[in-house]
C-alpha cells in the first residue's frame, strides 16, 4: 500500500482524534504572571495558548509552577503562589475552554466535555521553604477548586 502525504496526514488526524494529547511540561505561567498575556488569544511570543493547544491536540498539559532558584523560602512560596493566582486568572477568563484536574478521571471527564484539561505541577524543592505544611497547603489546592 502506498500512502500519500496526504493520506498519512489523514490517519494521522484520525488517530490523534481517538487519544488525548498530554504535555507534561509548559513553562508558560511566568508569561501570564509577568507579561500579563492572555492565553485565549495566540502570541506571536511564546510557544503555548489555547488556540494552539486546540490545534496541536493538546488536551491536558502540565502547567509548571517554576520558580527560579534566586527565590528563596517564604520568597519562593509567596511567587509559587502568584504563578497559582496567574493560572486561576486563565481558568476564570476561559471556563468554557480550559478546566483543572487533580486526577485521571478529571481529565476524562473534561476532555469529552471538549475542553482544555489543565494540570499544575510544582518544579523546584525550594518551592516548599524546608517545610511539609507548605507542600501539604499546595496538596490541598486540589480540593479548593
Amino acid at each position: 500500500m502506498n500512502m500519500t502525504a496526504q493520506d498519512e496526514m489523514a490517519r494521522a488526524r484520525n488517530l490523534a482524534a481517538e487519544v488525548i494529547g498530554i504535555d507534561s511540561h509548559i513553562d508558560t505561567l511566568q508569561r501570564v504572571l509577568v507579561m500579563g498575556e492572555d492565553l485565549g488569544k495566540r502570541w506571536e511570543a511564546g510557544h503555548v495558548d489555547i488556540p494552539r493547544l486546540r490545534e496541536g491536540g493538546m488536551h491536558a498539559p502540565f502547567f509548571a509552577m517554576w520558580v527560579p532558584v534566586f527565590y528563596q523560602g517564604a520568597e519562593a512560596v509567596r511567587r509559587t503562589l502568584d504563578l497559582r493566582d496567574a493560572m486561576q486568572s486563565v481558568l476564570d477568563a476561559h471556563p468554557h475552554q480550559i478546566e483543572l484536574a487533580t486526577t485521571a478521571a478529571d481529565i476524562e471527564r473534561i476532555v469529552r466535555s471538549g475542553k482544555i484539561s489543565a494540570f499544575l505541577t510544582i518544579e523546584g524543592g525550594h518551592q516548599i521553604a524546608d517545610d511539609l505544611r507548605v507542600l501539604r497547603m499546595y496538596y490541598s489546592w486540589a480540593y479548593d477548586r
